[in-house]
């Protein structure tokens, strides 16, 4: 799977000017997958022959894709360097033993070391840092009662998933130039690419969505002044920023 997955993350990656950002995103993603089944492939091999020869090596990734939370991917990712940088790196910082302030710079240090680990490349150096803020960011939350019991798992995993791929941009990318054009190019392709017209899909899911609630029981909701207001003052802002001209009407061949 690994080296399916490479034969386009590497077209792609190798020369990115030159794809929109449909081909990069889908690269991007592959090369999540590739990453995960190129790494956890070998040690799982390694894991099989030493078992051969009476020796038991750690499990070295358990299913990362499927972490809820920043924290629990990196207990499942790598766990062996994880764990080396836990015990090597962040616990003789001092690790949780400070104050909350303490806690986050140790944090973000060892992320930080993590990424120059990897090579010195200033590419290496943002993805440990976006990983370091990440964490930190989110620690607190993923503790909270709320968002273990109220937020779906599956939203969870998603939105695990989604930040790790986007920081997996810098892992992969030749070199920082290649990176941020990689992300200029998703990101504000998703508004004016036609191949990825997030706006449009959001206008209309809006007016679907609107249309949903005036037929149920939340009908009483849309009728709330502050509400038709809202919706009449995004129009009037819609149509201030929208793009002018347009095809003619659908129906005038009719």
């Amino acid at each position: 799977m690994a080296n399916y997955l490479s034969f386009y993350v590497e077209r792609v990656y190798d020369n990115p000017k030159v794809y929109g950002a449909p081909a990069l995103l889908l690269a991007t993603f592959a090369f999540a997958w590739q990453i995960f089944f190129d790494f956890s492939g070998y040690t799982d091999m390694a894991r099989g022959v030493a078992k051969l020869m009476g020796f038991n090596l750690i499990l070295n990734f358990n299913n990362p894709y499927l972490a809820t939370g920043l924290g629990e991917f990196w207990s499942r990712w790598h766990i062996s360097l994880s764990s080396w940088f836990r015990d090597y790196v962040y616990i003789p910082l001092g690790g949780n033993r400070g104050g909350t302030w303490q806690t986050c710079r140790n944090l973000f240090l060892t992320f930080l070391i993590s990424g120059i680990w990897h090579g010195a490349n200033w590419t290496f150096l943002i993805w440990g840092a976006l990983h370091g803020l990440g964490v930190i960011i989110t620690r607190e939350l993923e503790r909270s009662a709320v968002y273990r019991e109220r937020v779906p798992k599956l939203v969870k995993q998603a939105g695990v998933f989604v930040f790790v791929c986007f920081t997996w941009i810098f892992f992969r990318a030749e070199s920082l130039p290649d990176a941020l054009l990689i992300i200029n190019r998703i990101f504000t392709a998703a508004w004016n690419d036609p191949q990825i017209p997030a706006l449009m899909v959001s206008l209309v899911a809006f007016i679907w969505l609107y249309q949903c609630l005036y037929e149920s029981k939340f009908r009483e909701v849309l009728k709330l002044s502050v509400v038709r207001v809202s919706v009449a003052a995004f129009m009037v802002i819609y149509l201030c920023f929208a793009a002018s001209g347009g095809g003619a009407f659908i129906y005038f061949q009719f």
